[in-house]
Parts: structure tokens; sequence; C-alpha cells
């Protein structure tokens, strides 16, 4: 019993079809915080095609932008993400940590009651 632990997956969807989760939301966190799709694939280890579909799919599903490029010059921030983009990555990210901590919570009460009750023989 000692190894078990809770997981879920949590997503939205839209008229039944997957619209945005913890992937998405990761890669718009990534592009958020270096100004960069290229540099964003290179930290989540993922190609910058790869990456780039995975933004463009959502759009789509959404039916709204999620982030802006511009190309060349000097500025370093060379995608940004759209207001509608900015506000759903953080509140999603906290509903996640949110969910999970009650999930585990939930979880040790299971475990204490089956430590407390303890497996039978016949059930290890």
């Amino acid at each position: 019993m000692k190894n078990l632990k809770p997981r879920s997956k949590l997503w939205i969807e839209k008229d039944g079809q997957y619209a945005f989760g913890g992937g998405i939301a990761q890669v718009l966190r990534a592009i958020q915080e270096t100004g960069s799709i290229k540099q964003a694939a290179a930290r989540l280890n993922q190609s910058y095609r790869y990456m780039w579909g995975k933004v463009r799919e959502t759009e789509k599903t959404l039916g709204i932008p999620l982030i802006r490029t511009t190309m060349g010059g000097q500025n370093k921030e060379r995608a940004q993400l759209t207001e509608f983009a900015k506000g759903i990555v953080g509140p999603y990210l906290r509903m996640e940590i949110t969910i999970n901590k009650h999930l585990n919570n939930a979880f040790e009460t299971i475990i204490k009651h089956i430590n407390k009750k303890g497996a039978t023989k016949h059930e290890k």
C-alpha cells in the first residue's frame, strides 16, 4: 500500500472536444516567460513545429487567438500572449493545483481507512 498515489487529468472541452488542458497551459506559460516560441520549445524539450501546432490547434478549437508574434527587430519578446491567454493560464494552473491538493487529501483519508482496517490475508 505504500506506493499508491492518486492521479487525475483535468481538461476543458468545447462542444465535447478537447479544448484546453495542462499541456497547452504549460506551453503558454513558457512562451509568456521566454517571449519566444523557439525558447519555450527548448525549455519544454519539444520541437518548435510541435509547439506551434499545439498553439494553432488550440486557437482553432477555442476560436480565439492565444499568441501574437512579431518578426525580426531588436525586441526579445517576439511572441506574446493575448489578453485571453494571459487570463486563462494562471487560473487554469491554479485550478490544477487546487484540485490535486484536494485529491491528495481525499486519498490520504482513504489510505488511513485502509491502514486502520488492515487488509485480510486473502486481499494481500
